[in-house]
């Protein structure tokens, strides 16, 4: 965190960390507001909240003039339930990969791409590789896309400014207008798909996975040859990643949470 010439270092990050710490009497703050508690000089104070705001710690408030807490201390925040994101997923992920067959794949967010945190190989002949901390764009898999949708329109914004939409096969959404209908479709129907749109002749599906804060931090997914995610086959992925996700949320959001499984969606099942 940078600090002007000659100040300590200490004490500035000292006087950042107080600043933080106001916010939790009041959700939005000027700059003449946190220097009056603080008894700094209004200049003074806007340094180190421009500080702050450079390591994405606090940004302008959505509503009316003043400060926020910003998305990092939000994502900070998700790494503190009692049991790891990973060490929750995993049992989903062994668990789908038995029942399918597919690779089922653990999609963080990670400053402004996506990376995958963790998955488990199917046994398909055909399957679509990943590996662990695979670095990817957001707007161009049904994983990425699953947490893209539920981030606020700045923070959306942002990701589009920095990292663009780049063109990876004929069906990428490279269109920002369209990526936020696809977006608001997604928040709908609780899931989200690709059409290979980041490998040709393949089909992603994933669903959201929320930290105990309530915000968006990972999703659950599979991505299969176009054949396999299709009909039935697609029914049953869909249903097995949404009730995953929704198991998966809870745990992080309980803290004497076990793991349960919900009644599976069989295709024997039906009509």
């Amino acid at each position: 965190m940078g600090h002007t010439k000659g100040s300590n270092p200490l004490g500035t990050l000292e006087k950042c960390v107080q600043i933080l710490t106001l916010f939790s009497d009041s959700p939005v703050l000027q700059v003449s507001e946190i220097a009056e508690k603080m008894g700094q000089p209004r200049s003074t104070a806007y340094r180190y909240v421009a500080a702050l705001k450079a390591h994405h710690l606090v940004e302008e408030a959505d509503d009316g003039p003043g400060y926020q807490l910003g998305p990092k201390i939000l994502e900070l925040a998700a790494t503190m339930s009692r049991r790891p994101l990973r060490d929750v997923a995993r049992p989903y992920l062994e668990r789908i990969g038995r029942e399918t067959g597919e690779t089922v794949i653990l999609y963080g967010l990670r400053d402004h791409t996506g990376i995958c945190l963790d998955k488990v190989d199917g046994n398909q002949t055909l399957r679509v590789s990943y590996d662990r901390g695979d670095v990817t764009p957001l707007h161009a898999s049904a994983t990425g896309k699953a947490i893209f949708a539920y981030l606020d329109a700045k923070e959306q914004r942002q990701i589009i400014k920095n990292v663009g939409l780049e063109a990876f096969t004929e069906t990428t959404i490279t269109d920002a207008k369209l990526l936020a209908e696809e977006s608001i479709k997604i928040c709908e129907d609780g899931f989200s798909e690709s059409n290979g749109e980041a490998i040709e002749g393949t089909r992603g599906i994933a669903a959201p996975i929320s930290s105990f804060s309530g915000r968006v931090v990972a999703s659950i997914g599979v991505s299969v040859p176009q054949h396999r995610g299709e009909g039935d086959d697609r029914l049953l992925l869909i249903e097995l990643l949404t009730e995953a996700a929704e198991q998966i949320t809870r745990e992080l959001s309980s803290q004497e949470a076990e793991p349960t499984y919900t009644k599976r969606f069989r295709r024997s099942q039906q009509p």
